[in-house]
């Protein structure tokens, strides 16, 4: 007998197939929508944002966020949310240096890499096993945001002149 607390398998599967849907849509918006003409690159509003020194790569980095909080709401264990957190620090990071930043930013493509990571961990999810939430990707996330902004600080204090304040 099914009841509205324990929804179907299929119910479940097209409530992951949205989400997925939604998320590869973002990712792509983020990191390939547009092609360079006559070449095979692309890139999205990511690399665009990446252009403005500092903040443009911080905002690009808070939208990125988005995939992996949702990974966490589906279900993504730490080591998945620990490996999508690592795509965006690293992306986030050399992004910060000039032009080569930019260069990174336009081929790692962080947003595209995370949405396929937890397109596979779905996958891997709908077959018959185990389930389960952990808590230590909420915390993994908070650690990561007190990274950034930690980072965010120091280099503050090198872009402000001394006596400036």
């Amino acid at each position: 007998m099914e009841t509205s607390a324990t929804p179907s398998a299929a119910a479940e599967r097209e409530r992951y197939e949205q989400s997925l849907r939604r998320l590869d849509t973002f990712a792509r918006r983020l990191d390939s929508q547009f092609r360079i003409p006559g070449t095979n690159i692309r890139f999205g509003l990511d690399p665009i944002l990446g252009l403005v020194p500092g903040l443009g790569d911080l905002i690009g980095l808070v939208l990125s966020l988005y995939v992996v909080i949702e990974a966490i709401r589906l279900g993504a264990g730490a080591g998945l949310v620990t490996r999508m957190l690592g795509n965006l620090l690293l992306e986030f990071v050399i992004g910060l240096v000039p032009v080569l930043g930019d260069a990174f930013d336009l081929m790692w493509k962080a947003n595209d890499r995370n949405a396929r990571l937890l397109r596979n961990h779905i996958t891997r999810k709908l077959e018959p096993g185990k389930r389960r939430r952990s808590w230590l990707s909420y915390l993994l996330v908070g650690g990561f945001c007190l990274l950034a902004l930690w980072l965010l600080v120091l280099l503050g204090q090198q872009w402000v002149p001394p006596g400036t304040l």
